[in-house]
């Protein structure tokens, strides 16, 4: 989860310090960048309560978000599919991948 969240901090960043302040492309960035904060904070919450199922399905749905906003970024060197694979739900539940 941190790893994901410092790589699109690292493209939000660039984008910030390449446009300047009031331009479209600045806002731009900076809407996806809080977007990114605040998923990952919401993510941070979900741990907490991992007890809850209604926390569990929040956290799959965070997670899934703060993935979608790297799909575009798929192909870099540093994108890993494989750290960071999309979210399962089984009878409404989420379940790791991994764990299959």
């Amino acid at each position: 989860m941190d790893a994901l969240h410092t790589f699109l901090l690292r493209r939000t960043r660039y984008l910030l310090g390449a446009h300047r302040p009031g331009t479209e492309e600045h806002r731009a960035a900076t809407a996806l960048h809080l977007a990114i904060e605040w998923t990952w904070e919401e993510l941070q919450d979900c741990f907490s309560c991992l007890d809850d199922e209604d926390v569990r399905l929040e956290l799959g749905d965070c997670w899934s978000r703060l993935r979608g906003f790297a799909l575009p970024w798929t192909d870099a060197p540093d994108y890993d599919e494989a750290r960071w694979p999309p979210t399962r739900f089984e009878h409404m539940r989420f379940v790791d991948p991994s764990d299959h």
